[in-house]
């Protein structure tokens, strides 16, 4: 297979290459990846191979393990399910307890957030809305009282990936999640901290469900 002329890099020629594999479920969860032959097959060294899987890695798409190799990511629904479950709890409470301190600065800060997630759905830019839901989430807990809630919250959110993952999978879920941070925003601005809070914990749920799903059936659902 000749490398395309589109790509200005060979690694991101193999990259694009897997990542569809995985994607379109052509490569099963927990498939191993072995570099040499996936090399072979696609005509390049070893070397752009391994850049691709470790992009791939920061996605959440392959699981890179010292000594042992790589594999396609497998959901661990269990898992999955614990982890979102205690985020919803976590987050719904952390946003309704900082209610109170939310002002007029804050909330300007929160709709700027919002205006621009709105801009990187419209221009399909997944890592720039990932990091923007990040830093909405954390605009709202960190003006709460509990310092060591917050902390906890983004120890378990920094341990999953599980957001990267689904929008790799299903990239329309982007448009899912900006509505609901639309929702939870007009909770806060009508003093709602009940529904806030509920809302939060939906916008968990309705992620670890994607994500089970697609444990089910073990395959991207396309």
């Amino acid at each position: 297979m000749q490398l395309k002329q589109k790509y200005k890099t060979k690694s991101g020629f193999v990259y694009e290459l897997m990542r569809e594999k995985i994607v379109s479920g052509e490569w099963p969860q927990g498939m191993n990846i072995i570099v040499a032959t996936i090399a072979k097959e696609i005509g390049v060294s070893a070397i752009p191979v391994r850049e691709a899987m470790k992009l791939l890695e920061s996605e959440g798409l392959v699981v890179l393990e010292p000594h042992k190799g790589a594999r396609v990511t497998e959901f661990d629904t269990e898992k999955i399910m614990e982890v979102m479950s205690i985020r919803g709890v976590l987050e719904g409470y952390a946003a309704n307890v900082a209610l109170p301190f939310l002002d007029r600065e804050a909330f300007a800060d929160l709709h700027r957030r919002v205006e621009e997630m709105d801009s990187f759905v419209k221009a399909g830019e997944c890592d720039r809305f990932i990091a923007a839901n990040k830093e909405f989430h954390r605009t709202i807990y960190a003006k709460g009282p509990f310092p060591l809630l917050n902390e906890m919250i983004f120890k378990l959110w920094d341990g999953g990936g599980f957001s990267r993952i689904v929008f790799a999978f299903r990239p329309e879920r982007i448009k899912t999640a900006h509505e609901d941070h639309i929702a939870i925003l007009r909770a806060l601005e009508a003093n709602n901290g009940d529904e806030a809070e509920r809302l939060i914990r939906q916008h968990k749920l309705g992620l670890a469900k994607v994500l089970c799903d697609m444990g089910k059936k073990g395959t991207s659902p396309r």
